[in-house]
């Protein structure tokens, strides 16, 4: 009993520190919320997974040109009555088959029939069909199979891509979610004021120093503190949900961000020239090598593949077969697949002319618009991405210049209102003048966080555009 009493309470014990464990809160740094959305982002995983079925089909085309092996058996069994004499009979079949396809068009087929009645009577047949004009030549008949590593390369990039998008959404969500706690951090500090204005009006008053209408206008001033308070801690929360769900993980996740070392983070960021950002763009663009790849891969091949279908249809076949017949002895079995008592050979060229085949001058039509439309197209997306990275070169150095401003203001009418507090002091303000003074100071400390907030974006999103967002972060890119 006491045992069952301790272990009971070793349970007990478990269960509550796990409860506790679980609710205690996550402190993620902005490394390891990223490294976490590496890890656990479900558009990171989808990536991965279109890439190993990218793989198999890949690997489906390479295997469509090595030797196919099948295996065929049945037995039957026949039973009838001719004049009360009953008769059975057995007719067991093996039919081994081996089947392949040339790069160039060949198909080979490799038939062997095995059939035992009285006896063995093995039979072997090779049959070599080779397209001479329709479906002949690597470039028809590998078309698929390009195709395929193609689609593989895509789907590499895709997962790049994905990373690049989700480490940069999940930066920009840590960075709205600090600006949303400093903001509620300032609202304190102004509610603190606004609270400190109170007092020393109610001071004044008693002593005699201020009308009594002028405590009206400093309570206004708390309300509405706390008005702003209130609602920029809804918006930190919602930011903090905003995060969770760039990162990937559950929202209830009880979690704590560290404030961000502004300075260090800046330092990680690079600018380079407006002519290296442009190539750079370029280059990494994961849509832009998409659609490249594509353009010079399944597009163009397919203007060869409809031209390849005007062609007349012009296959020379070879057929050459062998067996011991119904023969027995030295004649039969396995040795009569060799004696040459039973042999055939043939050869058989056949033409298939198509006489106006619109169908197929259509497809060709189709297929060469379609390559003129996508070069038109890629030539328009050049155009597209080099002004991105024109925009976003010019909004980081905008955006710092607009930090600069924000900084100095934000510096001067803190030296302005703690001027204004002096004077209101000594009595030589009213209590709405110092107001002003006061929620200019809020605004100006709100536009510095925002301006702090734009510059960082700007650097982030220019480095996406740039596709270094994975250098700049030391991630590599795991394949499955």
């Amino acid at each position: 009993m006491f045992r069952f009493i301790f272990l009971c309470i070793i349970l007990f014990n478990s269960i509550i520190a796990k409860a506790e464990s679980e609710d205690s809160p996550i402190t993620l740094s902005l490394q390891e919320a990223i490294l976490l959305a590496v890890r656990e982002n479900p558009n990171v995983e989808i990536a991965q997974l279109n890439h190993v079925e990218e793989k198999f089909s890949l690997h489906i085309q390479e295997w469509q040109f090595t030797p196919h092996y099948s295996f065929v058996a049945s037995v039957g069994v026949n039973k009838s009555v001719i004049n009360n004499v009953v008769q059975t009979t057995k007719n067991p079949l093996i039919q081994p088959e081996v089947k392949w396809l040339s790069p160039i068009g060949t198909q080979a087929t490799l038939t062997s029939v095995n059939t035992f009645s009285h006896h063995f009577n093995p039979g072997l047949s090779l049959e070599i069909v080779q397209p001479l004009m329709r479906g002949f030549g690597r470039p028809i008949v590998e078309a698929a199979l390009e195709n395929a590593k193609d689609s593989e390369h895509i789907s590499r990039l895709n997962i790049e891509g994905t990373l690049r998008n989700t480490v940069t959404g999940v930066i920009i969500a840590y960075l709205n979610a600090v600006s949303a706690e400093n903001t509620v951090m300032l609202d304190k500090q102004a509610l603190q004021r606004a609270e400190t204005s109170v007092t020393q009006t109610k001071l004044f008053i008693k002593a005699g120093h201020k009308a009594g209408n002028e405590l009206v206008t400093v309570e206004a001033d708390v309300a509405s503190a706390e008005t702003t308070l209130e609602n920029d801690k809804n918006n930190s929360q919602q930011a903090r949900f905003a995060l969770l769900e760039a990162i990937g993980v559950d929202p209830k996740t009880n979690m704590i961000i560290t404030n961000l070392d502004v300075l260090a983070l800046t330092h990680k960021y690079h600018i380079s020239s407006l002519v290296d950002t442009q190539q750079r763009v370029l280059i990494n663009d994961i849509q832009y090598q998409t659609d490249q790849i594509t353009l010079e891969g399944s597009t163009k091949r397919n203007v060869a593949l409809a031209e390849d279908n005007t062609r007349p249809d012009l296959n020379l076949t070879l057929n050459a077969g062998t067996s011991a017949g119904l023969s027995q002895g030295k004649y039969g079995g396995i040795t009569g697949l060799f004696n040459g008592s039973n042999e055939a050979r043939g050869a058989t060229l056949s033409i298939n002319i198509p006489l106006d085949n619109q169908l197929a001058k259509q497809g060709v039509l189709d297929a060469k618009i379609a390559l003129r439309e996508a070069s038109l197209a890629l030539k328009q997306e050049r155009w597209s991405k080099e002004t991105n990275a024109i925009n976003g070169w010019n909004s980081v150095g905008s955006a710092e210049r607009a930090l600069k401003f924000a900084k100095n203001a934000a510096s001067l009418q803190q030296k302005t209102y703690q001027l204004s507090n002096k004077k209101y002091l000594y009595g030589l303000i009213n209590s709405i003048e110092l107001q002003s003074v006061r929620q200019q100071l809020n605004l100006n400390q709100q536009a510095l966080i925002s301006a702090q907030l734009n510059y960082l974006s700007a650097l982030v999103n220019l480095d996406l555009l740039a596709g270094t967002t994975l250098e700049t972060w030391n991630i590599k890119v795991r394949l499955a």
